[in-house]
C-alpha cells in the first residue's frame, strides 16, 4: 500500500509541477520573452556587482544578500573617479553591442521590437500575484477536491502529525483519488451546489466603479507606485566606511605599482587575498580608522540634523511660545513657564540655557543628547 501511494504520488506531482510550470509562464512576474532576442545592455554598477559578487562574498561569508548589496554599494561609491570611469565605458560599449544587435533584430508575432511578450490586460493583473478585489464581491466556489481538502485538513495533521505541507498535500490527492465512487459523488455533489450559490451570488452582484463584473480591480484604475529615492542631499555627511574600504584605499596603488596593467577583476580578487591573509594585530590598524570614521560620521549627521530642524520654519505655537518671556530679567533669558509664579522667578530658579537639554532625533537609532 506505502508503495502503491509513492508511485501514485510521484505521478501526481509530476503533473501538478508541470501545470504549475505552465502558470508560471503565464502568469508570472515578468512577460516572457524571445530567446533568439538581444541581451539587454547592464549600466556601469550592474556590471561593476556582477563582477565583484563572489569577492565580496568571499571576503563577508556571514553576509545576507541585503547587506552584499549595501557593501557593494558602498565599495562602488568608493571607487576613484578613473576606476569608475572604466566600468562606465564598459556599460557604453555594452550600450553599444545592445543598440546594434537590437536594429537588426526582427521580432516574431506575438512580441514587441524588443523582444518581449505581448500580454494582455488580464495577463498583467495576474502579473503581481493575487489581482485586488472588492471586498464585497461573491466568495468563487471550489472543486470538488478542494472541499475535500479543506474539510479533511485537520484530521489528516492529526493522524501524521510528522509530515510536512508539500507531504500532506501529495497525503490528500492520494487519500482523495481512492475514495469511492459513491463518496466521491458526495463532494462532487457539494461543489455543484456551492457553483449554484456563487452563480446566484454573481448575478445579483453589482460591481463598484473600477471593478470588473467579478469584482476585480481593472489595471488601469490601479493606483501607481512611485519607488523611486529621492535626489540624495550634496550637504548630508559622507557615509562611514569599513575596516576593507581603508585597507583597499592603502593597498590599492601598492598593487597598481607592483602590476602594472592589472585587471580591475584581478586586482579586486588580489586585495581580497591579502586582506584574509592579514592577521588580527594588523587588521585592527583599519578597524580603529573605521571606528573613528564611523564617529566622525555620527557626530557629522547629528551637527547636520541640527542644521536641518534650524533651517525648518518655526511651528506656530513655538514662535508664540518663544516671544513670551518674564517681565524681569536676572541676566539670564528666563523663558515663561505657566506653572511657575512669578514671585519664584529669582536666581535660584531660572532655567539658564546651560541647563536646558536639546534633544535631535538621530535618524540611525542612536539617541544622543547634548547641552545646547
Amino acid at each position: 500500500m506505502k508503495e502503491e501511494f509513492s508511485i501514485a504520488s510521484s505521478t501526481s506531482t509530476r503533473i501538478s509541477f508541470k501545470t504549475l510550470t505552465h502558470q508560471l509562464v503565464i502568469m508570472g512576474k515578468r512577460p516572457g520573452r524571445d530567446p533568439s532576442a538581444p541581451k539587454r545592455n547592464m549600466s556601469a554598477y550592474l556590471l561593476y556587482q556582477n563582477a565583484m559578487r563572489e569577492e565580496f562574498k568571499s571576503v563577508n561569508p556571514g553576509m545576507t544578500f541585503g547587506q552584499l548589496a549595501k557593501y557593494t554599494s558602498a565599495m562602488y561609491s568608493e571607487l576613484p573617479p578613473a576606476e569608475k570611469e572604466t566600468w562606465v565605458a564598459r556599460a557604453e560599449a555594452d550600450k553599444a553591442r545592445y543598440l546594434h544587435e537590437l536594429a537588426n533584430y526582427v521580432a516574431p508575432p506575438g512580441y514587441d521590437p524588443k523582444g518581449d511578450a505581448i500580454v494582455s490586460s488580464l495577463q498583467k493583473s495576474g502579473r503581481k500575484g493575487k489581482p485586488e478585489k472588492d471586498p464585497n464581491a461573491p466568495k468563487r466556489n471550489m472543486s470538488a477536491y478542494l472541499l475535500y481538502q479543506n474539510a479533511m485538513r485537520e484530521q489528516f495533521k492529526r493522524e501524521n502529525p510528522g509530515m510536512t505541507f508539500g507531504q500532506l498535500a501529495k497525503y490528500t490527492s492520494h487519500m482523495y483519488k481512492n475514495l469511492t465512487p459513491e463518496e466521491k459523488a458526495t463532494w462532487e455533489a457539494r461543489a455543484a451546489q456551492d457553483k449554484a450559490r456563487y452563480d446566484a451570488e454573481i448575478a445579483a452582484y453589482q460591481p463598484p466603479p473600477g471593478h470588473d463584473a467579478r469584482g476585480v480591480l481593472i489595471e488601469e484604475h490601479r493606483p501607481r507606485k512611485r519607488n523611486k529615492r529621492g535626489p540624495r542631499d550634496p550637504a548630508a555627511p559622507k557615509r562611514a566606511s569599513g575596516a576593507y574600504v581603508f585597507f583597499t584605499n592603502y593597498m590599492r596603488p601598492k598593487v597598481n605599482e607592483e602590476f602594472p596593467g592589472i585587471k580591475f577583476v584581478e586586482l579586486g580578487k588580489l586585495l581580497g587575498e591579502r586582506w584574509r591573509a592579514l592577521t588580527p594585530e594588523q587588521k585592527k590598524q583599519y578597524e580603529d580608522m573605521a571606528a573613528e570614521d564611523k564617529v566622525r560620521f555620527q557626530i557629522e549627521m547629528q551637527q547636520y540634523t541640527a542644521n536641518q530642524a534650524a533651517a525648518a520654519p518655526p511651528q506656530p505655537q513655538e514662535a508664540a511660545s518663544a516671544e513670551v518671556v518674564a517681565p524681569q530679567d536676572h541676566g539670564t533669558a528666563s523663558y515663561y513657564d505657566p506653572t511657575v509664579t512669578h514671585a519664584s522667578l529669582h536666581a535660584g530658579h531660572e532655567y539658564s540655557s546651560h541647563h536646558t537639554q536639546a534633544y535631535h532625533h538621530d535618524p540611525y537609532g542612536q539617541q544622543q543628547y547634548h547641552a545646547a
